[in-house]
């Protein structure tokens, strides 16, 4: 089964282990998956030395970037531009104001990706445990990740395949 791997910034990724953000915003979306879809979140790495360090619920203080952090189901996708069609609270729900989602969006098409079902993991995953997926002519095709995507990319669902 297909799921998507997604790069969020770690102080993203800390207002959605914290149940703040339940919106993900992006320029694009998946075109040939169905919601419901499983989500899995790598937390982008910090320019910091020493890491991004984030308090995981009932876990304490854990160095989370650099890592698959967690997994959520995208249960809906809202177009947010050209024409919004969103709830009115999706800028709560993104944790960003409608100028910084305008300014993010650039005059693309935007999408509103909704978090349900969250789960952190007790120990983050490397990228490395899971398999990508190219597009073919004939269909997709696993590769190995050897690097985060840019935004997001086709994997196949870790559940699945272990």
């Amino acid at each position: 089964m297909k799921a998507v791997l997604l790069s969020i910034r770690p102080e993203w990724c800390d207002l959605i282990i914290r149940g703040q953000k339940t919106i993900e915003v992006r320029r694009t979306k998946p075109g040939n998956l169905k919601t419901p879809f499983k989500c899995y979140v790598y937390c982008t790495k910090s320019k910091s030395k020493i890491g991004w360090l984030l308090i995981v619920p009932g876990k304490g203080w854990k160095r989370l970037d650099g890592t698959v952090i967690g997994e959520f189901v995208c249960d809906k996708i809202w177009e947010l531009a050209p024409i919004c069609r969103a709830p009115d609270d999706v800028e709560e729900m993104a944790c960003m104001d409608r100028d910084r989602i305008v300014r993010y969006l650039n005059k693309c098409h935007g999408w509103a990706w909704h978090i349900s079902d969250l789960k952190i993991y007790d120990q983050p995953r490397e990228l490395r445990v899971f398999t990508g997926l190219q597009s073919t002519r004939f269909g997709m095709r696993p590769v190995e990740i050897t690097r985060p995507p840019q935004s997001w990319r086709y994997v196949e669902d870790a559940e699945c395949t272990s």
